[in-house]
């Protein structure tokens, strides 16, 4: 889940290069800000398997390996074939509200593809005493899905259906940040006779 405020991005970069500790200060209350999100998803989000029978388990895919979700900035500049297009960003949310763990995914979004693999072998076990080893593909996710879809319905299960509400409402915060970030900026800057727009332009001109 993204949520987009146009001029975020580009006046995060900015503050971060004329006074890093105020732009790190700016990353605590935007965490803040989509903390009561946050709060709505992990509230809903499975911490022990129940009827998920197929996340039992500790390894990588297991419901016990399950980590909270949580919220972070992108502000990354584009990669170079994005810049021959014109792009100054990557184009991703400025706030990102997600988790990137194996188990906390499954739950939410098994079954969206609706591909269970019937043959073949699995990818490498990473760790354990397994280490190394594959085990034969032969529909195993079905029940899982099965399972999901029965005790918490469709794909996707808990971050959109519990988060969504509240991302109006983080968005509205959010943009009241952005103007205030923008006077910051400007009250840093009136010391060095710029302004916000000279030094956009200015990075711009640089790229």
């Amino acid at each position: 889940m993204s949520i987009e405020v146009q001029g975020l991005k580009e006046n995060l970069v900015i503050l971060n290069k004329i006074n890093p500790k105020l732009r790190r200060e700016y990353g605590k209350k935007i965490r803040q800000i989509a903390k009561p999100a946050v709060d709505k998803i992990n509230a809903k989000t499975p911490k022990s398997p129940g009827q998920m029978r197929g996340m039992r388990h500790s390894g990588r895919t297991g419901i016990y390996n399950a980590k909270p979700v949580a919220v972070k900035t992108n502000t990354r500049r584009a990669r170079a074939r994005n810049i021959a297009k014109g792009a100054l960003y990557e184009s991703v949310g400025t706030i990102v509200i997600g988790t990137k763990d194996a188990p906390t995914a499954i739950a939410d979004m098994a079954g969206k593809v609706g591909n269970v693999q019937t043959s073949g072998m699995s990818r490498p076990y990473k760790g354990g005493t397994k280490a190394g080893q594959r085990h034969t593909l032969n529909g195993q996710g079905a029940g899982l899905i099965r399972g999901l879809n029965k005790y918490y319905g469709g794909p996707s299960r808990f971050m959109w259906p519990n988060g969504e509400d509240a991302v109006d409402d983080v968005a509205k915060e959010i943009l009241k940040l952005v103007h205030q970030i923008e006077r910051e900026i400007n009250q840093e800057l009136s010391k060095i006779g710029s302004s916000a727009n000279e030094v956009a332009s200015m990075m711009r001109m640089r790229r």
